[in-house]
């Protein structure tokens, strides 16, 4: 055994947060997304179904989580201990290769590892909720940077997005890449907003507070075109194996090559399509 291994084992994997509070590493833990990102919380629950335990000012609260039952899955309610972006994401990080942590929380540890690169390359979009309240979003992101989230998505256990979704019907559970996708937002949204940034650049986009902006909604748009929200255009050039200038042909067709018309999605940036099959309805049903 690693001598980081049994330090693990001998303290029980725990780690403390940003504010103090020690949550041991072991335990699994969920992303639940709010509709004001940085409201976002981290849920950390124990599928053993042990006791948690219960750190000076921590709270521990009721949670719904979808587990194994039978041949199926339903719906059950165990302990969790929640806490703010802010506080659990120094737990994630350290989380993230130790050998005693959940394979949920590891993983999620990369995701955060993630999302701070992004912040620290400046990938911060501004933006409004459906609610018109300002938010920030990570973006634009690149091919690589789509791949690295759908890699962790990939990864993520039953365990790390088995929250249900609300509503009557069908048990269903969020998908692992939407489901990292707003948690690299909500973390965007909450790192900028720091004590002394309200009171630099007024409270917009500052403010941890829901700012409305009701009027901001065609800026929002604005600021989204051609950023992450539309297309971008490039020539693909279809060269000749054999010809690289034009030979000229009898019949005037040319044949050493093609310059051919592509679509890039700028919301994923590894969606790309010819021009002539988009506009003949023969490309990815995501460009819409």
């Amino acid at each position: 055994m690693s001598g980081t291994a049994a330090v693990a084992e001998r303290t029980g994997g725990s780690r403390e947060t940003a504010t103090g509070l020690p949550v041991p590493v072991r335990l699994a833990s969920v992303y639940l997304p709010a509709p004001l990102p940085r409201e976002g919380r981290l849920a950390f629950w124990d599928p053993e179904g042990d006791p948690l335990p219960t750190p000076p000012g921590g709270t521990i609260h009721e949670l719904t989580v979808v587990r194994r039952h039978g041949a199926g899955v339903r719906r059950r309610q165990v302990p969790a201990l929640t806490l703010p972006l802010a506080g659990a994401l120094p737990l994630l990080v350290g989380a993230r290769r130790d050998p005693a942590a959940h394979p949920a929380t590891a993983c999620w540890g990369a995701a955060a590892l993630h999302a701070l690169r992004l912040v620290a390359r400046g990938r911060l979009l501004p933006g409004l909720t459906p609610d018109g309240h300002d938010a920030w979003r990570a973006g634009p992101l690149e091919p690589d940077d789509i791949a690295h989230l759908r890699a962790i998505a990939a990864a993520l256990p039953p365990e790390g997005h088995a929250v249900p979704l609300p509503g009557p019907g069908a048990l269903l559970l969020p998908e692992p890449e939407a489901l990292v996708r707003s948690f690299l937002d909500a973390v965007a949204d909450t790192l900028p907003r720091t004590p002394a940034a309200p009171h630099t650049c007024g409270r917009p986009f500052a403010a941890r507070e829901p700012q409305s902006l009701p009027a901001a909604h065609e800026w929002a748009a604005e600021v989204a075109a051609g950023m992450d929200a539309g297309v971008r255009l490039s020539l693909r050039l279809d060269l000749s194996a054999y010809d690289v200038f034009d030979a000229g042909a009898d019949d005037g067709t040319r044949a050493a090559g093609a310059a051919v018309v592509q679509v890039h999605s700028l919301a994923d940036p590894t969606l790309v399509a010819d021009a002539a099959a988009l506009w003949a309805g023969e490309a990815a049903a995501a460009f819409g």
